[in-house]
């Protein structure tokens, strides 16, 4: 106390006035506005919460394809790697079935040239008869354009091409595959006549299933459009496909 009173009367008044403003007490008015203010928000919230209107099966399917969609777009925005390729095999011929129709398509060719360009001459100049020497040249030709003929549609792989967000897991890629739109892009690969492959690009509304050729050919496809875009010297779009193993029926692809 001592202490205090000697040092009050040293200090000024100009020196008083800010140490009784620092020391004055809090406004309460002040305070209890804003505690109203703030209590009236949170009751308004929970006040919508409660009454918010109830969703509809059909909003709430929109909401999760939604949910997806942004889930996939974002996953593809941060980089991160998807669980599946985009482009994904779904039916495969076989490789002892394949690698047999690739050797009996190379075997004719061999037969061909053999019968056409050795066996066709020694006849010539034998002075054989000329129709022994065409009947020669028809058993190198025939087996050719034959094999082709039945084996030009067989397919040897399906590859299907997903979009980003079928990727992102394998239960959305079996909802994907439930509701396959008709725009989904395939590739269907058949082989040449020297067994070299041939991919064709389409979707999978184009095909349509028939049966032609005595079985060999159950799904087909305008390549009108296709063809008109190609040079004269291209070879022509594949139009006609067989898959081994499943009939065509009306209605199916």
């Amino acid at each position: 106390m001592l202490q205090l009173r000697t040092a009050l009367p040293r200090l000024r008044p100009s020196q008083l006035a800010p140490l009784s403003r620092q020391t004055a007490p809090f406004q309460p008015i002040s305070l209890t506005r804003s505690l109203r203010r703030s209590l009236q928000k949170s009751l308004q919230q929970s006040q919508r919460r409660c009454y918010a209107k109830p969703v509809t099966p059909a909003q709430k399917t929109s909401r999760i394809e939604d949910e997806l969609k942004r889930q996939a777009r974002a996953a593809s925005k941060s980089n991160k790697e998807f669980e599946l390729p985009e482009k994904l095999i779904i039916y495969h011929a076989g490789t002892g079935r394949t690698t047999f129709l690739a050797m009996v398509k190379i075997t004719t060719l061999f037969i061909g040239a053999f019968f056409c360009f050795i066996v066709a001459p020694s006849y010539i100049k034998a002075d054989k008869p000329e129709w022994e020497t065409a009947s020669v040249v028809l058993c190198g030709i025939i087996p050719i354009f034959f094999v082709a003929y039945t084996t030009s549609p067989f397919v040897t792989h399906i590859h299907i091409h997903l979009p980003p967000y079928a990727r992102a897991s394998r239960a959305i890629l079996e909802r994907f595959v439930g509701a396959l739109p008709p725009s989904t892009p395939l590739t269907l690969t058949t082989m040449s006549a020297i067994s070299k492959p041939r991919y064709s690009s389409i979707q999978a509304g184009d095909l349509s299933p028939v049966r032609r050729r005595f079985g060999l050919v159950n799904y087909v496809r305008d390549t009108t459009e296709e063809n008109a875009k190609r040079r004269w010297y291209m070879f022509r779009a594949v139009s006609k496909f067989l898959r081994p193993g499943q009939a065509a029926e009306e209605g199916e692809v």
